[in-house]
Order: structure tokens, then sequence, then C-alpha cells
């Protein structure tokens, strides 16, 4: 799809959008354009009140509010052919249309006004509002807040979100983009990449993670919580062992936290839980990977009673290097310890 709506924004000047919203207000009288004003967060801080502040404001019950709201926005039905409203219109209904007639809202006003001004953002809303051609469409727990263009969409994004759900809940693990697309493309014949991505972001369960993978919402490898959570994410992204410092520093270039990573936080969340194991000074690798706990003789222990006979000193090393991050000379200063360690020729074995 050839998009025209960048050209679009930028011949509309940002006052448009309100100057349409307030042209249909002004046919209002006068309490009833404040009450729509608090509620669409078209005044004052440009914030939406609710029905029960603006009913306290006119000493009236929130019910008195809804019904005022409700009986005015009949009259400005009547008036969506005005020329302003029918350009507003025919922005927002291009927006949508250009995401395959379902677009979240959030994601249209980003659109429609990149210098993120509150009034700007209310008036997109109330103007959508107003208009019968574009329908709001929310489906708790499967839908994000989002607009229509046409009704039969909302059959396709439900069938859409069970079955991407659906495949998520088979792997159990968190899929590449162009993995996901792939499987949805085999699902939905007529869909094209692009058109699958859009769907992908209007899903209240399905989201991407800041490594560009996508999986269900509620994964902590798609969002992450507590700091054990994001040094998990950043270890299994990497794939490799860091130094808690550096581990710190990749929390925050990923944004996975709103509040700065401190380096001795995230050592002590190290130490504290098993998934991680300590392999060399400060570096901390994922204990799924394979590495052994314990002290470097514990390690070297380990190998041999595993192997069930003596070893040659290359090796015990190879085998302690899978393990641990260290020198080989710290390896052969912990197997000349002829307390634990016995040796016969050039073979090591565990002291009896």
């Amino acid at each position: 799809m050839k998009s025209n709506l960048n050209n679009k924004v930028e011949k509309q000047a940002e006052n448009e959008f309100v100057g349409a919203a307030m042209e249909l207000l002004n046919q209002l009288p006068e309490r009833t354009q404040d009450i729509f004003k608090k509620r669409f967060g078209l005044s004052g801080d440009f914030s939406a009140l609710t029905l029960d502040k603006i009913g306290r404001d006119y000493g009236i019950t929130r019910e008195r509010i809804r019904q005022i709201i409700a009986d005015f926005k009949k009259v400005l039905y009547k008036k969506r052919e005005e020329e302003n409203f029918k350009k507003t219109e025919d922005i927002l209904l291009c927006a949508i249309k250009e995401n395959y007639d379902i677009i979240k809202k959030t994601d249209a006003i980003a659109k429609l006004n990149p210098q993120c001004l509150k009034q700007v953002e209310s008036a997109i809303k109330f103007l959508a509002d107003c208009s019968e051609k574009i329908l709001p469409f929310f489906e708790k727990g499967r839908i994000e807040k989002s607009w229509l263009a046409s009704a039969p969409i909302k059959e396709r994004a439900l069938k859409f979100a069970a079955e991407a759900e659906n495949i998520f809940q088979e792997e159990a693990e968190p899929l590449a983009e162009a993995e996901i697309v792939k499987r949805l493309m085999a699902r939905f014949s007529g869909f094209s990449s692009k058109e699958i991505l859009n769907y992908l972001k209007v899903l209240a369960r399905v989201k991407k993670n800041k490594f560009g993978k996508w999986g269900m919402h509620h994964w902590p490898e798609i969002s992450p919580g507590g700091s054990r959570e994001k040094i998990y994410l950043v270890l299994k992204e990497e794939k490799k062992p860091l130094h808690f410092s550096r581990i710190a520093e990749l929390i925050d270039e990923y944004k996975l936290g709103k509040r700065k990573a401190h380096p001795q936080t995230i050592h002590n969340e190290l130490i504290k839980d098993k998934k991680f194991v300590l392999i060399g000074r400060g570096i901390y690798a994922l204990s799924e990977w394979g590495y052994s706990e314990g002290v470097l003789k514990d390690v070297i222990k380990d190998i041999l009673e595993k192997n069930g006979k003596p070893m040659k000193r290359e090796e015990i090393i190879a085998e302690v290097l899978k393990a641990r991050k260290v020198k080989k000379t710290t390896v052969i200063i912990n197997l000349n310890n002829n307390k634990i360690f016995k040796r016969t020729g050039d073979l090591y074995g565990l002291k009896k």
C-alpha cells in the first residue's frame, strides 16, 4: 500500500483538528459545551475528566452528565456534513485504511499528532467519536482500544488473535518476528507480511520485546518485571557470559527499566538467584547453559567423578573451561592440591 498519509498530515495544520472540534462544539449551549470539553479533554490542562468529577462540578449526578452527552451527540451527528469536520474525518479514515482498516488508537494519534500535543490528541478522539464511519473496537484481554474503517474487520481480528495466541502457547517461548510472520501467513493465506504485523500490533495479549521477539505479554522474556528477569533476558539474548557491570549497562541500553540499573544492585541479584552462576571474576552465566556452581576444586572433583576414572591434565582443563571462565594456570594450581587430587604419571584422579 502506497502511503499518502504523511503528505496529508504535513499539509494539515496542527490546529485544524482542534478547530474542527471547536466548530462543532460552538453550536451547543454554553454549559453543554463545557461538559463536552471537560469530558473529552478540550479545556484546562486538556485531560479528560470522569463523569463523576464533571457531575460534582455542576451539582448533578454522573448519570445526568452521561445523558446530556448522549442527547447532544445526536445534535452533533447532524453537523457531520460540515466541511472542516469532513476534512479531518478523511484524514482519520486515511490513517485507518492505510493500516488495513484497523489501527490501535494510540498508534493513530501518534501518526496524526507527531508533536504529541494534548489538545490535538483530545480533538482527534472527539472527532473520531463524532464520526459514524470510524468504528471503535475494544475486546478486553484480546484487542487493544482500536479504530476500524469497516465492521467485518472485528471478526477477522478476533480470529487472528486466537490463532496468534495458540501459536505462542504451543511454542511456549518468544519467536523472532520473521518466524511468527511466516507461521501466521501460513494460516492466513490472503495476508501480506505487513498486514500480519499490523494485526499483531492491536493484540492485547501478544507483544514485542525490546529485542524484536514476539510472545505472550505476561511472559518475563517479553515484559520483564524485576531486576532478575531483566538480567535473565539480557544473558539469554546475548548468548554468552557477562560481567555484572556490563549486564547493568545492557539493561539501560535496551531500556528494560524506567530507572537506571545500578551495577551493585545487579550483582546482588546475581548472587541470590541459582539461575545465575559465577564463572569468573564478576562474570556470570545462566545455569541452564550447563555451567557448574561451587569453587573451582569442586568443579574439578565433579568432572573426575562423572568421568569415573583418572584423566589427563589437558582433558581436565578442557572440561573446566566449558564450565568456568578461568585461566589454565588456575586449573593447574588447583590440580596440585594433593589433599584432594592424586597424580599418577600424566593422569589425575581423586584421592581416596
